[in-house]
């Protein structure tokens, strides 16, 4: 007689583990077990979703549950932030800037946050849309004309150099200019021993968990003040940092820092007009990478204005180097004054 096996599944999981990436076996209808690996995004009313890699959202009823774990956090580096693909990098640094709506279309992320910034305001292609592409851009501005909003892309050049294509046949247009964007990056060691000791000459940079008064009156988005929501675009983050230099009692230089994914993403350098030129943005940009590397960040990203060249040229100096590029691409109905193409 042959011996019998009886097999032992095993389920270590409950609704403590939302926000935990998971692997499920679940019951299928034709009698089938079948599997998700993914993010824990929420737990109730007797159905678990997980968010698989492809942004796919799959729900299970815990009566279907088989078997489940927390399994190990996905890794985006494992080599040299160079050689990380575009689309690892972008996924990213969309967690450091968010929008206050999301929705996933496919491989496309689609954000809203009442208009202010293009980051948060913009949907990022990283994939396929799981749509004929002409469909997709339809669906997109759909989607934002529902909310009020100019339909806008994030085009990352080359990775989305077809669906740019598209959307400059429909008339979409380049509102911020034809240099684009750089998405710039480092290794967080090489730059840290790049950068040598800090000056003795220069005040302290002090970290916090959320923006100051002083913080807020001297960051401007495009040199516009800002307007209520953006406390709530600037704070939404896993764990932002917010970096300032006071002097004479009033804050002169500003940074905000985001670690996600053992990468620190780098936003809202800003520094008075009476105290640049003094090495204050390079004391603010260590401190936000200096205090990343004790949580255990290894590469760092930013984003800059090509034609900054300021900017660049000090990012340069630390060691830092254009990743890829991007631009936005809007919808004609919102023409610049200039008429300015890509």
């Amino acid at each position: 007689m042959s011996p019998s096996f009886a097999i032992r599944y095993e389920m270590s999981i409950t609704a403590a583990d939302v926000g935990s990436r998971v692997s499920v076996r679940r019951k299928l209808p034709d009698g089938g077990l079948g599997d998700v690996l993914g993010d824990l995004e929420s737990w109730s009313d007797g159905v678990l979703t997980v968010r698989r890699k492809d942004g796919d959202l799959v729900r299970v009823a815990e009566v279907d549950l088989v078997a489940g774990k927390v399994v190990p956090a996905r890794r985006v580096i494992a080599r040299r932030h160079d050689l990380v693909p575009d689309a690892d990098v972008e996924a990213v640094a969309a967690l450091g800037w968010q929008g206050l709506e999301t929705e996933r279309l496919g491989g496309w992320l689609l954000r809203a946050a009442g208009g202010w910034t293009g980051r948060a305001n913009s949907a990022l292609p990283l994939g396929d849309p799981g749509l004929d592409p002409e469909a997709a851009i339809d669906a997109v501005v759909a989607w934002y004309a529902e909310r009020g909003l100019t339909p806008q892309f994030q085009v990352p050049v080359p990775l989305a150099a077809d669906l740019d294509d598209r959307l400059a046949a429909r008339g979409w247009e380049c509102p911020y200019g034809v240099g684009g964007i750089h998405l710039m990056t480092g290794d967080v060691a090489a730059v840290l021993e790049a950068a040598g000791p800090d000056r003795e000459d220069l005040p302290p940079v002090t970290l916090s968990p959320a923006p100051s008064p002083g913080w807020l009156g001297v960051y401007r988005y495009r040199e516009v003040p800002l307007p209520p929501v953006a406390i709530e675009v600037l704070t939404r983050a896993t764990a932002p940092v917010f970096a300032e230099v006071v002097l004479d009692g009033r804050t002169v230089a500003t940074g905000r820092g985001a670690i996600d994914a053992g990468w620190l993403g780098i936003f809202a350098m800003e520094t008075t007009e009476a105290a640049r030129r003094r090495g204050l943005a390079r004391s603010v940009m260590l401190a936000l990478i200096r205090h990343a590397r004790t949580a255990g960040a290894r590469h760092v990203y930013l984003q800059v204005s090509a034609d900054n060249t300021a900017a660049v040229a000090l990012y340069r100096s630390l060691g830092l180097t254009v990743h890829h590029h991007y631009h936005y691409r809007r919808a004609p109905m919102a023409r610049t004054d200039d008429g300015e193409q890509c």
